[in-house]
């Protein structure tokens, strides 16, 4: 069990933590079986996601008060200023520019730091990771990327690869570009407004009205990271589990052995995506089977499948099952990839089945598959 952490910070997520944390330290988590929440962490981490998305939201709101608010106070300072060029007189809104950019940059750290604390806390509360795991310090840097919203890419060295080049960049880049779909959507709701309401829109009305736009997105955005945290808590434990309970039952079995590293390649176009909980499986998965990561895959799963035993296809598909959910994240189009392979026989658990799992897991309840 680890032991107390100091009480060396004032701030209110660490506060929450605590008054909790005496007795989270009571309650351990049972080691062979998926990861489950319990009552203090659950509610710990639900009132952290609240208090986090509202002040998400005030952040954005106050974004666009303090945007607009002193153009309309103050319109002679924020008047377009006189460029000349090439003997050319060109009115260019130069401070409203800089004063914009000077609100961006202070919005986006204030963000960064309210979710650095939030991910904090969830680990506080949940006692992740512990002192005494031999991959402490792995764990740490794990939720340190999760915080950062940095992408996993150790995957590769097993010779799996998802085909996607779309790599994530860090929490600040993260928020820049999720303001930049903001500012987007309020464009396209000041247009639709002028449409419909034409010569009445006043300006004040089509400028307040992206309110509304730049909180939602700060929320999700945060939500996002909070929700990746959560996750990374809890997929070790719910892997290793799942993985001992795999190689108790086909660890000598030379038929499912050769499919393993098939199976999660298939997962991870399923993914399309760089994934760290998909890479803990996967070394898991090699570590506890010592499987050959130095022998290219053939790409070919559901054609070497359909030869194997049914005990064997049923236990792949419980490994395809467990590795598109163990991410907490479904898809549309992993759903309808899903249902492809419903539809040739191969998947036998339906979407209500996967859905309704993949949602217990979200919610903290475990990974039963």
């Amino acid at each position: 069990m680890s032991t107390r952490p100091p009480n060396d910070s004032s701030g209110p997520f660490d506060h929450l933590a605590l008054r909790y944390l005496r007795q989270s330290l009571d309650t351990s988590h049972p080691t062979d079986e998926p990861y489950v929440l319990n009552s203090i962490e659950s509610r710990v981490i639900r009132r952290t996601k609240i208090v986090t998305l509202t002040m998400a939201v005030l952040l954005g709101v106050m974004g666009v008060l303090l945007l607009y608010g002193p153009q309309y106070v103050w319109p002679d300072l924020f008047s377009g200023t006189t460029v000349w060029f090439l003997g050319d007189a060109y009115e260019l809104p130069l401070i409203t520019t800089l004063y914009g950019v000077l609100l961006v940059y202070v919005e986006v750290n204030l963000l960064v730091v309210l979710n650095l604390h939030a991910v904090k806390m969830i680990m506080r509360v949940c006692q992740f990771p512990n002192a005494h795991d031999a991959q402490y310090d792995r764990h740490l840097q794990a939720l340190a990327d999760a915080a950062l919203e940095k992408t996993n890419r150790g995957i590769l060295r097993f010779g799996i690869d998802p085909y996607l080049n779309m790599p994530r960049w860090g929490l600040t880049i993260f928020f820049l570009l999720n303001m930049v779909k903001a500012a987007l959507s309020n464009l396209a709701l000041k247009f639709l407004l002028k449409r419909f309401i034409g010569r009445f829109a006043l300006r004040q009305i089509t400028d307040l009205a992206g309110i509304p736009i730049y909180a939602f997105w700060n929320a999700w955005a945060s939500w996002q990271v909070l929700h990746e945290a959560q996750v990374r808590v809890m997929s070790p434990i719910t892997i290793r589990e799942f993985v001992h309970e795999l190689h108790e039952e086909w660890g000598k079995n030379d038929q499912l052995r050769p499919l393993l590293l098939e199976a999660l390649q298939y997962v991870a176009i399923l993914k399309r995506q760089y994934n760290y909980s998909h890479f803990l499986l996967t070394e898991t998965l090699v570590d506890r089977f010592g499987l050959q990561v130095d022998t290219p895959l053939t790409g070919d799963f559901l054609t070497q499948v359909a030869q194997a035993p049914m005990d064997v296809r049923r236990s792949l598909e419980r490994l395809i099952v467990f590795g598109v959910l163990v991410d907490g994240k479904l898809s549309l189009l992993e759903k309808r990839r899903l249902s492809e392979l419903r539809k040739n026989g191969f998947l036998t658990y339906s979407a209500n089945d996967i859905q309704r799992i993949g949602n217990d897991y979200n919610q903290g309840r475990g990974l039963w598959v």
